[in-house]
């Protein structure tokens, strides 16, 4: 299941009403990291999780971002792997 995580106005209900998987929660995690993140909240990044493999993918507008969406993925309790398809507009 793919979360395209920003949200100007913050968390819609669907992401408090708790997820049902594993990797739902993982890919939920992340979401709520980079809207949190000021350097990441306007950049647009897919979030995915399988087998507690989070796969990121968009693009976005420096490589401290890119870095930064790396480093909170990675930051998440339970996260095995990070592949990065995010490339840098």
């Amino acid at each position: 299941m793919t979360y395209p995580w920003f949200f100007p106005e913050g968390l819609p209900p669907l992401f408090h009403e708790g997820p049902v998987t594993d990797d739902t929660r993982l890919a939920c995690h992340v979401v709520e990291q980079m809207s949190r993140d000021p350097l990441l909240r306007h950049e647009r990044i897919c979030v995915e999780a399988q087998n507690r493999v989070v796969i990121l993918e968009g693009r976005v507008g420096s490589a401290e971002a890119l870095a930064r969406a790396r480093a909170l993925a990675w930051a998440v309790s339970g996260v095995h792997d990070v592949n990065v398809r995010v490339y840098v507009a």
